[in-house]
């Protein structure tokens, strides 16, 4: 069984019937990059580097449980755990928040399996329920209910592990009143083994809004991953800032790296 890993979130894989997994990642980001309205479309199309003396840092960790209800219905749920802290010693000053985000609720269901078995595709939907916190100085969440649809393919193209998934986001407006940006998602992952156990990960990720204007985010997450036993897999990787242009109304900063830590247990 292949697996996709940190930036992906999702191969088409489901679940045998009655089998429960668990998959837990982690990401810490120093973001080092803030985005100016006042400079869309000059400059590096809008981004500058923030000043030395601030530091703005996001912490998740993630435990999401799956659940085969049969073969090809596998129910998905996310409670991530948030880190919010920043510094700021000519504005705002110091805040730091810490506690529940917001949940992911997504099921996928398999459309397509070929004979063989190395050829899969599945339907991918969900919901993310505004549960974090929205009334702190660093808020844990924007307070909008968003909905998500899409499609992951998974393909073996001999020893190499190929998984494709695109979904759009459909973002509600924010507890501000700001209207949160439509978003489509695209992730692309080889997973090419180096032994039995190991496997280099290289993976890519964009990002692309239309309403009100025109933003994307390009990036790649090269890694490795380890099958520590038949059941347990840890991955490793580093998210890199490829480019970037205009922004989401809600997210301003940016990193131009980040760790990635992803964790599988299959109780079966």
């Amino acid at each position: 069984m292949a697996f996709a890993s940190p930036i992906v979130g999702t191969s088409a894989n489901t679940l045998p019937q009655g089998k429960f997994m668990i998959d837990l990642w982690a990401a810490y980001q120093s973001y080092d990059r803030e985005y100016s309205y006042d400079l869309h479309g000059e400059g590096d199309e809008g981004w500058i580097d923030l000043p030395d003396n601030v530091t703005s840092t996001t912490a998740s960790f993630v435990p999401r449980l799956l659940y085969g209800v049969t073969d090809w219905l596998t129910l998905r749920i996310a409670v991530p755990l948030e880190d919010r802290y920043k510094d700021f010693p000519d504005a705002e000053g110091q805040d730091m928040s810490t506690g529940l985000g917001d949940v992911i609720f997504d099921p996928k269901v398999l459309m397509y399996e070929s004979p063989s078995g190395s050829t899969k595709a599945s339907f991918l939907c969900g919901v993310r329920f505004p549960t974090g916190d929205t009334e702190s100085e660093v808020p844990l969440s924007d307070g909008s209910t968003d909905f998500v649809a899409g499609i992951a393919l998974s393909q073996k193209a001999g020893d190499v592990g190929v998984h494709l998934c695109s979904v759009y986001w459909v973002n509600g407006e924010a507890e501000s009143g700001v209207d949160v940006r439509d978003q489509s998602i695209t992730t692309l992952t080889l997973e090419d083994p180096l032994t039995e156990d190991w496997s280099l990960l290289w993976e890519a990720k964009a990002t692309l809004g239309q309403d009100p204007s025109k933003f994307y985010r390009v990036s790649a997450c090269p890694g490795v991953s380890w099958n520590a036993s038949e059941r347990f897999t840890i991955g490793l990787s580093a998210l890199l800032s490829v480019a970037a242009k205009g922004c989401p109304a809600i997210t301003t900063y940016d990193s131009s790296w980040a760790p990635f830590l992803r964790v599988y247990y299959r109780f079966y």
